[in-house]
């Protein structure tokens, strides 16, 4: 009885090219590692961050000769420190409650501006929606956040609309 082995021949270059493959799938780990890595030290340093901003925000609302050195040193100097004109929005009532300014002026902010802009938007269509309900005779189908109840926020936008109808509300 002879045993015929019915492998196929195995050629250099399959095995160079199954080195390949596991070189390349090891080059692919070690990246996904040191990805991980840098997600994990920028997490860190943000973590430091966070908290030398809060423990400097504390020192700031401390009474105290030491503590009024670093709130003068920090209204006089931290502006600088700032570049974007949206950061010295974002602190500008802090520096001028210290005594600091934080050069902008009488400028208003954007962030301000663009909010009172959507509101005023909102208000504009609630009484456009409401004058063309009036116009056509219809009752107003529009509802204003602000007329609701906070319970109201808890009912899907179908519920509420017809909620005088509902039969669960007529027990």
């Amino acid at each position: 009885m002879s045993v015929s082995n019915n492998k196929a021949p195995v050629s250099i270059f399959d095995s160079q090219d199954s080195n390949e493959l596991k070189e390349r799938q090891r080059l692919e780990e070690l990246k996904r590692q040191a990805k991980v890595q840098q997600v994990k030290l920028d997490k860190r340093l943000n973590k430091q961050k966070i908290l030398m901003g809060a423990f400097l925000g504390q020192v700031l609302a401390t009474d105290g000769d030491d503590e009024q050195m670093i709130r003068e040193y920090f209204a006089i100097h931290f502006p600088d420190f700032l570049t974007r004109k949206s950061d010295k929005f974002l602190f500008k009532s802090m520096i001028e409650s210290l005594g600091g300014d934080i050069g902008l002026g009488d400028e208003e902010d954007p962030f301000e501006i663009k909010q009172k802009e959507k509101s005023q938007k909102a208000i504009n269509e609630e009484v456009e929606i409401k004058v063309d309900a009036t116009e056509q005779g219809q009752p107003e189908k529009f509802v204003s956040t602000t007329d609701r109840s906070p319970l109201d926020f808890s009912l899907g936008e179908t519920d509420y609309s017809d909620q005088g109808s509902h039969q669960n509300y007529h027990r």
